[in-house]
Order: structure tokens, then sequence, then C-alpha cells
């Protein structure tokens, strides 16, 4: 850097020179940049982390996933009863004190061995017959395919890692049942959801790089 030189009381100083108005602004842009790329990566990294997403398949419960119990409630019309295989039956299942999704999943317990109405319900969706806010309120309906003592196994979640599950108990009589398998579905509101976590990511973390090399290009 090239410094100014200035005579003050007989003595010759050098000094740096004053930083135009350009540079100024160049290097309150670079901040800026770089703040905003660390301000989107971590506004991301909290939303994903305290969030329930239908998408999900994995059983809550686990360590780091929805592992916090006793908060939310979850209950249903009958926990143990006798049913028939290709009868039908109905459940009311109703979820409260904070409650976004309830979940049925065929892999979860002995869920496979039913078919299943729907299997995700978020709070406030058509299907929620409560009107309250973090409250739901679902009828699903089951057809055992296989006889045995079954287990039904239903999850609530919501932010800041809240899940509480529910086990139903069904003594299934009757003959097994084959149903054909069905083709793999779309998950549009979770790759949705997944794309507006990835894309301020993506942002966050190409400014924090253009920041960094703006400034060692300065440098």
């Amino acid at each position: 850097m090239k410094l100014d030189e200035c005579i003050l009381n007989g003595r010759r100083y050098r000094t740096k020179p004053k930083m135009s108005v350009a540079v100024m602004k160049r290097n309150q842009t670079i901040k800026t940049i770089i703040a905003i790329g660390f301000l989107s990566l971590l506004v991301v990294t909290v939303a994903g982390s305290v969030g329930a997403f239908s998408s999900q398949t994995n059983e809550c419960g686990t360590s780091g996933c929805h592992d916090t119990a006793g908060v939310l409630t979850l209950s249903s019309n009958s926990t143990s009863f006798s049913a028939t295989t290709g009868n039908p039956f109905v459940l009311v299942i109703q979820a409260g004190n904070g409650a976004e999704w309830i979940k049925v999943e065929p892999g979860w317990e002995d869920n496979a061995q039913f078919s299943i109405s729907q299997n995700a319900i978020e709070d406030g969706s058509v299907n929620d017959t409560d009107a309250a806010t973090g409250a739901i309120s679902v009828e699903i309906t089951f057809i055992p395919l296989s006889a045995g003592t079954q287990t039904i196994r239903i999850w609530t979640a919501a932010q800041s890692d809240l899940a509480t599950s529910l086990d139903i108990t069904v003594t299934v009589t009757g003959d097994s049942i084959t149903t054909p398998t069905p083709p793999p579905t779309v998950d549009l509101v979770g790759t949705w959801r997944m794309l507006m976590i990835i894309l301020p990511v993506s942002v966050g973390a190409i400014l924090l790089i253009l920041g960094v090399v703006i400034i060692k290009r300065k440098a």
C-alpha cells in the first residue's frame, strides 16, 4: 500500500491514505454478503432441526429425532378389540397439546398387516376435523389383511423434537388377504419442503464463499 507523506512541526510522517467512498461501499457490500450467507445457513439449520415432516417414514422416538415424550397427547376411541380379515373398522384418532402431524406408517410394528386409508394427517388439513391449532382429530379406516394378534402403532409429532406414540391391539381372525403392491407415490409436499431447505442453504454457502474470495483477492 502506498503511503502518503505529510510534514508536521518540521517532521515528515507517512500516513495511510484515506479510504475512498467507493472502497468503503465495496467493503460494506462484502460484509453484507457474508452476513446474509451466514444468517441463511443459521436460519435453515434451526428450522430444519425443529420441524416435523410428513416425508419422513422412520419411526419417531429415536435419539435426536422427536425423542421428547410426555408433552403431546394421543388417544383413540378404542385400544383393544377384535376384527376379521377383509372387514374394515374405523378408529378415531385425536392428538393435541401442540400436535402437528399424526402418522401411521406401514413399517411400524404390525401396521403392514392392515390396509390404511391415510397414513399422514397434518394439523389444519382437510381431513383434520378439529379446527383448533395444535389439535388433530381424524377418522382412519383399517382393513385387516392377516390373522393373529396385531399391533397398530400411531405417532404424533411436532417441532422441538416432541412426539408421542399409541399402540392399539387388534385380535384378527379369518383367512389372510393378498393385496397388490401399489405403485410408489410421489410426495410433492415433502419434495417442496426439502427444496425450501436446500435452496437457502445453497445460496447461503455461495454467498459465504463469494465473500471469502473477494476478501482474499483484496488482501
